[in-house]
């Protein structure tokens, strides 16, 4: 497959507009020191409940702006107020307040392409990040160091300093996100479908639940779309349906992680959080993707 290069210059720029706001937001974010002032009234009950106070900072501001508190978090590293596993539980339960934002436009698109079904799989998805959100969160209270104090609120040394340290990050981590986004860019259409050809056709779904699965590797709307017109002709149960979009979102998801994820990463952490991150990413999520795709082959079998 020939590689487009106007769309990979684009998405790189874009990575890079992401890498780059995340940094300076977080860098912005703590040298303003107004997450100290807003978050000190809440710190007895943190020390309850061993939530760093930088990472419950970065959670709240993860609600308005992912990138900004995944950017807090890579600076709070940076500056030594966070450990490696704060940082990296940090990192990964973030994912949660982005995705509770974005959930009812989610929610509302995919009733409308494939009905009940479309709306249940929403409902499965928002379950599943809600238990890997606690899952994480109670990684990270188990790993967070007893603070009896804030971190000390960061003075702003002067705006030069402050632009200095971004562009030394920057220049640190983004040639390493771009080479790795390029690389996956362009080997990942060939794996992708080299891995459904060998899928093939089994029992409990048919070819229209395979055609499903695929278009999730393009895109989630395509694959409810396909899985709406596959339900209309009567081609699908709503269980085969169902388990379609849980096989083709869980297919997605080692596609997505080395598209995505990785070159983010890349851009706003150390490399030497990367494996954990990998690891802890990986290992959160695909024991809950495996046990609600059994869920859903047992509802096909039951004949739902």
């Amino acid at each position: 497959m020939a590689i487009s290069w106007p769309d990979l210059l684009r998405a790189e720029a874009t990575l890079t507009a992401s890498v780059v706001a995340g940094l300076a937001l977080g860098e912005l974010v703590l040298a303003s020191g107004a997450a100290d002032r807003i978050f000190r009234p809440l710190l007895p009950r943190l020390r309850t409940w061993r939530v760093p106070p930088r990472a419950a900072q970065a959670l709240a501001l993860a609600l308005g702006s992912p990138r900004a508190g995944a950017g807090l978090l890579a600076s709070g590293y940076a500056q030594g107020d966070l450990s490696r596993e704060e940082t990296v539980f940090g990192a990964l339960c973030l994912a949660f307040p982005g995705y509770l934002r974005r959930w009812i436009t989610t929610a509302s698109l995919a009733a409308g392409l494939a009905g009940g079904t479309g709306l249940l799989y929403a409902l499965v998805l928002l379950g599943r990040s809600a238990v890997r959100f606690l899952w994480l969160l109670g990684l990270l209270r188990r790993h967070g160091t007893p603070r009896d104090e804030a971190p000390a609120a960061v003075l702003p040394p002067s705006g030069t300093e402050r632009r200095r340290r971004l562009l030394r990050a920057l220049l640190v981590s983004l040639p390493w996100a771009w080479t790795f986004f390029a690389l996956t860019y362009a080997l990942m259409p060939s794996f992708e479908a080299l891995l459904l050809e060998h899928l093939g056709h089994t029992a409990l779904l048919p070819p229209a639940g395979w055609t499903v699965a695929a278009a999730a590797l393009a895109h989630a709307t395509a694959s409810l779309a396909a899985a709406g017109g596959a339900l209309a002709a009567g081609e699908l149960s709503p269980g085969q349906a169902l388990l379609a979009l849980l096989l083709g979102n869980a297919i997605g998801t080692v596609t997505r992680v080395l598209r995505q994820n990785m070159g983010y990463w890349l851009g706003l952490f150390p490399r030497e959080l990367l494996r954990p991150l990998l690891v802890w990413h990986l290992g959160t999520l695909l024991p809950l993707e495996g046990v609600t795709l059994l869920a859903a082959a047992a509802a096909v079998r039951a004949g739902l």
